[in-house]
């Protein structure tokens, strides 16, 4: 199973870059994480005319995780996906088109989709927001939190993954209010090492300029549009 970084900020990027989005790719069995903006060019960028995709997740409907969705209904209808698409969200009110075969995400399911077994978490934000875990057929597993702040639950939910994709879009505990919604760089560290992770990847990152801390873990990474992970 390989994970592509496509867009990691938030809530809006940088020039040239892209908000919310990840591939996961096992084969014959791909699937999307988010579709943030630019995240379609960049697929196109991968794939050129061989994009296929077995289904979206999206972890919640803001802006920065979902914009982009309405153009996959438009490759769809055009015939340049195959339809229909599977889409898992925990709202489907903006989802509910022919070329969509959408399917409300809520705690605690789990669904195979190709190679891929899936299994939603609800976690804590302003909307109603699903963290994912996704397992391959050697028992490999990669969470991805969405956004979420930090509650309890959140580490046992994350147990023992080998790859942790969580928000860090917070540099510190300055922003009382975004705790609620968001982690800090802190947190994220502390729950790679409380859930025993083998390797976080800090992502959703605020694209203001200013410098995010060193990380004093030697198995987390901050989020790097382009990279391959293979897990």
């Amino acid at each position: 199973m390989k994970l592509t970084l496509l867009g990691i900020w938030g809530p809006f990027p940088i020039g040239g870059g892209g908000c919310s989005s990840y591939l996961v790719d096992d084969g014959d069995t791909k699937i999307l994480l988010d579709c943030g903006s630019g995240a379609l060019s960049k697929l196109r960028d991968l794939y050129q005319d061989s994009l296929s995709l077995d289904a979206i997740v999206l972890s919640h409907m803001h802006a920065d995780h979902a914009c982009e969705i309405d153009l996959f209904r438009y490759m769809l209808e055009f015939g340049q996906l195959k339809a229909p698409l599977k889409v898992f969200s925990p709202e489907t009110d903006r989802l509910q088109y022919p070329v969509f075969d959408a399917e409300k995400s809520f705690d605690g399911m789990q669904i195979s989709v190709g190679s891929l077994t899936l299994r939603f978490t609800a976690v804590r934000h302003a909307v109603p927001t699903m963290g994912v875990r996704i397992t391959d057929a050697d028992g490999h597993s990669l969470f991805y939190t969405g956004d979420t702040g930090w509650f309890e639950g959140l580490i046992d939910a994350v147990s023992g993954s080998d790859l942790l994709l969580a928000d860090a879009c917070l540099r510190d505990e300055s922003n009382e209010k975004a705790l609620r919604n968001h982690m800090t760089v802190a947190q994220v560290l502390s729950l790679r090492q409380q859930a025993d992770c083998k390797a976080a990847i800090l992502t959703h990152l605020f694209s203001d300029g200013a410098p995010y801390p060193p990380l004093i873990d030697r198995h987390a990474q901050y989020a790097v549009e382009g990279t391959v992970y293979v897990i």
